[in-house]
């Protein structure tokens, strides 16, 4: 992909943005891909996160406890830590 290739993307009423088609094909970002934005100086940066199978592995564990890990009964403790 051309490093120069700028383009112009209009954020609509809800904060969401259209990443333009050539950069989803070269970059594979398709639905559901997670995205990682951070700021770098006065600038935005976003950039596509991959991950490998340890981190998937915790992602799917993380989403399975979270039903345990968040319930009522959690939140008495929120004063004490």
């Amino acid at each position: 992909m051309d490093k120069d290739l700028k383009e112009i993307i209009t954020v609509g009423e809800k904060g969401q943005i259209v990443i333009p088609k050539k950069m989803r094909d070269h970059y594979k970002i398709e639905k559901g891909t997670k995205l990682l934005v951070k700021e770098e100086g006065a600038s935005l940066l976003i950039s596509p996160i991959v991950l490998d199978d340890k981190h998937l592995f915790m992602l799917a564990s993380e989403k399975s406890l979270q039903k345990i890990w968040d319930n009522h009964y959690d939140k008495r403790w929120d004063d004490v830590l």
